[in-house]
């Protein structure tokens, strides 16, 4: 259930309300139109360092294309502004057409270790040999151009390049007195960002500049002809040339019609620049325009990539992540390159998305289950005949039902593909391990005899019939990454910047992800009752999880599995759902949130440390398992097998800004070298027990069927070997011995319930009990046995405490942090101290009824989650 952002419909109306006011500036009859900020394939060297590793271009858009979609979009008036030459403007020109000459700069701004583009226009061959020369230092730069009277525009000012650090305001206050025209208006930018910098346009004063100036000592003049006057630019900023021209600007020039009669479009241009006379123009937009331009990008990659080669991957400029990076790309697009049907629907669509229909004699050939992709590829290339918001629209209604239909593929054929694969013993923890493991050896990549002995899946034929669909969505998943982490990649910033302009700040929201909701497991049961909590205090949090069992409700978001599968009993029969990734990546823009809470550390936890570095916000993870445990007692892994566990481990959590704890063990393992994260960002927090656990009147004789003087050993929980539930039947026996009229029940179920019943005939077990009943089964009860050594928190321990439940546990973990030995329950280190606590319980018949429940009072929700939105940034 999609939220009512609110901030996204303000941040709409502003722009709408800002773009119609200056086309209003200006006679319409008085006005050029140009895209001041578009790429063709000129734009040869990109400024990201992965691109210049792999020795890709930004783009292969030729120039005549780019000039027929700019004038498909309304411009009369055309420039191109490649990175760092004019070469496509001097090749135009040389055939008769008149284009201005311009660039876009790569500029360094020494003091502050910052790099930004510069748009500059009308500069010659001579000129622009000099500027290439001085771009390494942004003074020189700026000082020259404007000796040369060469107008300049600051591209997109909140996105910079090569930035060490977030730029502190006394960069940006130093750069406006360095330019006097500003791109409000980048066509791939989010709306957000152009409007902090219209804002802050708007907001800088004759004072400010005067006070800049004294502050800097620096003689404004020497960088623009008047520093109080600022105008603001627009550009479409697109590379692929699909949207060219729908961003943008108008200039004025006064007495048009008669001017043109003696002087070129570029010449008027030009000097409307100087004169900053300009409008810019554009539509609302958020990450839809750049996914698709990314998009295309990564086809045209794709179709004409050429391996670089490892020694240059080796040797070339960059950080080993960057070079990792760059490795695993290059091979996919290699992989890729091999495949017929992937290569041909990447041309396909690219060419669609360019408006060439695809010829109707594909589609003869095409599998039936390939057919309604190669539809929706048609009607993209139907829809380029539209214009601005409509075509993108269009576009990516098109792309999100391509990528449905892909992941329906993908997950039938993989379904069969796993069936046939038996030798791959999912059950079998270690033979999985085994298997994630790569050898170090070249020779075992290059020796068949090697490879066989390693592998026992056949890779290429277990791939073969995935690689379209797998691909397919792969790319379309990596563009929406790749658009929103460039985006908002400067999101500390945008934010600092709101901040200070007192307008335009985004909102606190937390997307909090689970794998389980409305299960019997502890995790499901803590995350109703902070749901409860959040509705009831009408916090800024919407829990997000994948069933197909559970419906959205109020701050519940349920999305619809695009596949199910259950886990192994031994695993706690939990069943995971699969969303679709597409849909929860939009989730997170669409709903306005800010930062992430994960609950738990299967795909939704994966996915939520996706949406940490694509959104730039802050995760925090909220630890209920203790997996290492859970990995010794349920599947008995040992040895260096658990060690590669823990190192799994360590690099997961330690991917997050902060990771919650349940007890004080937890909080010392995970700062220990052991994991290795740091103390600050470890927060023990506690849970909590809904209201309805308090005490009520006992009634052994309709629960039980027993007499209400008969003593009740209770065990409830997990019905498994982990838990310790077979020590529960050694103690039960023994001490029975000597209290003969002792009774036992057990509530729960698990896998080894069938064993509890064989070894306990005379035990009580109930059948499925609701939650709602169980205030009356602990209050029933004389004493609540917790024999597992792993909980990290054991919330059945409060619940009885709140009952007035007095509770006898091992000295370990979460129990030891609740339980007071000898006032509210017993704290034990050994199975015959256990033993001997329970038998002295009951002989002595000692009550702890009213300690318990003053003990459980102590765990206040208010509290608690005071605490939790303090450590995320909410209070």
């Amino acid at each position: 259930m999609k939220q009512t952002n609110n901030f996204q419909n303000l941040l709409k109306d502003e722009f709408e309300a800002f773009v119609v006011a200056q086309q209003s500036k200006f006679p319409t009859n008085e006005i050029l139109k140009i895209d001041l900020h578009c790429h063709d394939y000129n734009s040869d060297v990109p400024d990201e360092r992965i691109g210049r590793i792999l020795n890709v271009p930004e783009t292969w858009l030729p120039s005549l294309k780019l000039l027929e979609k700019l004038a498909k979009n309304g411009c009369d008036t055309f420039t191109v502004t490649n990175h760092n030459n004019a070469r496509s403007c001097y090749e135009l020109q040389d055939n008769g057409l008149d284009v201005l000459t311009a660039a876009e700069w790569s500029c360094y701004v020494p003091d502050f270790e910052i790099g930004v583009h510069v748009l500059a226009y009308g500069f010659t061959p001579e000129q622009e040999v000099r500027l290439e020369k001085l771009r390494k230092n942004i003074y020189r730069f700026l000082e020259y151009a404007r000796a040369q009277d060469i107008p300049t525009i600051w591209a997109h000012p909140l996105y910079h390049h090569a930035v060490k650090k977030t730029p502190p305001p006394d960069f940006f206050n130093k750069m406006l007195l360095l330019f006097e025209r500003f791109e409000a208006v980048n066509g791939q930018r989010d709306t957000w960002q152009n409007l902090l910098v219209k804002e802050w346009i708007e907001q800088t004063s004759d004072e400010d500049i005067d006070r800049y100036a004294k502050e800097f000592g620096v003689e404004p003049l020497q960088f623009v002809a008047d520093p109080y006057r600022k105008a603001m630019s627009g550009g479409s900023d697109c590379h692929m040339g699909i949207f060219a021209g729908m961003t943008g600007s108008c200039l004025h020039v006064p007495n048009l019609t008669a001017r043109l009669k003696t002087q070129t479009r570029s010449e008027l241009a030009l000097e409307a620049i100087r004169n900053g006379n300009i409008a810019p123009f554009g539509t609302y937009q958020n990450t839809e325009k750049m996914t698709l331009a990314f998009l295309d990008y990564a086809c045209q990659v794709a179709l004409n990539y050429q391996d670089p080669g490892l020694v240059r991957m080796f040797l070339h400029k960059g950080s080993i992540n960057e070079k990792i990076i760059s490795f695993i790309v290059s091979n996919i697009f290699s992989e890729v390159k091999k495949h017929k049907v992937t290569t041909s629907f990447i041309r396909i669509f690219h060419q669609s998305m360019m408006g060439e229909k695809p010829s109707f004699l594909k589609k003869l050939i095409l599998k039936p289950a390939y057919k309604p992709i190669f539809d929706e590829a048609v009607a993209i290339a139907a829809k380029n005949r539209e214009t601005d918001k409509t075509l993108i629209d269009g576009y990516y209604h098109s792309l999100q039902k391509i990528n449905e239909q892909l992941n329906g593929i993908l997950t039938k054929r993989l379904e069969k593909k796993l069936k046939k694969q038996e030798n791959f013993d999912l059950k079998s923890f270690e033979n999985f391990i085994d298997k994630l493991e790569l050898p170090s050896n070249i020779r075992n990549y290059t020796s068949s005899k090697d490879k066989k002995q390693k592998q026992e899946i056949d890779i290429s034929e277990f791939l073969d019939g995935l690689s379209f669909p797998f691909f397919g969505s792969v790319f379309i998943l990596a563009a929406h990454f790749t658009s929103a982490k460039t985006m908002f990649h400067t999101r500390p910033l945008l934010r600092d910047f709101a901040e200070r302009m007192g307008k335009y700040q985004h909102p606190k929201r937390v997307m909090w992800l689970t794998d389980t909701f409305g299960e019997g497991n502890g995790v499901s049961v803590f995350l109703s009752e902070m749901l409860y909590e959040i509705r009831k205090n009408n916090l800024p949090i919407d829990i997000v999880a994948c069933s197909s069992k559970i419906k959205t409700d109020e701050n519940l978001i349920v999305m619809p599995p695009v596949k199910e599968f259950e886990l192994p009993a031994a695993y706690g029969d939990y069943t995971f759902g699969v969303p679709n990734f597409v849909e929860l990546h939009n989730l997170f823009l669409e709903n306005g949130y800010d930062r992430i809470i994960c609950s738990t550390e299967g795909i939704m936890g994966m996915f939520g440390l996706y949406l940490k570095h694509a959104y730039t916000v802050e995760a925090t993870f909220y630890m209920h398992t203790d997996w290492l445990m859970f990995a010794r007692k349920a599947l008995g892994i040992e040895g260096h097998y658990l060690n590669r566990i823990r190192r799994m481990l360590r690099w997961f959590y330690k991917q997050f800004d902060g990771v919650f704890v349940l007890n004080s063990d937890q909080k010392k393992w995970f700062s220990s070298n052991q994991m290795n994260l740091n103390p600050d960002k470890i927060f023990q927090t506690t849970h909590w027990v809904n209201e309805i656990f308090k005490p009520v009147a006992a009634d052994k004789k309709t629960l039980f069927g027993i007499e209400n003087n008969r003593p009740v050993l209770l065990y409830v929980g997990r019905v498994s070997k982990e838990k310790g539930v077979l020590e529960v039947s050694q103690i039960y026996r023994r001490i029975k011995h000597k209290i003969p009229d002792l009774q036992l029940v057990v509530v729960g179920k698990g896998p080894a319930l069938q064993q509890m019943k064989d070894e306990n005939p005379d035990a009580f077990f109930p059948d499925w009990i609701a939650r709602e009943k169980l205030p009356a089964i602990y209050s029933s009860a004389d004493l609540l046995l917790l024999p597992s050594r792993f909980d990290t928190f054991s919330i059945v321990v409060l619940e009885a405490l709140s009952c007035g439940l007095p509770v006898i546990a091992y000295n370990t973990k979460g129990p030891k942090d609740i339980i007071r030995d000898g006032m509210d329950g017993f704290l034990v280190n050994t199975q015959p101290e256990m033993q001997a606590r329970v038998e002295e319980f009951f002989v002595n018949k000692k009550s702890f009824r009213k300690s318990a429940v003053e003990r459980a009072a102590a765990y206040m929700p208010e509290t608690i989650i005071n605490g939790v939105l303090k450590n995320v940034g909410l209070n």
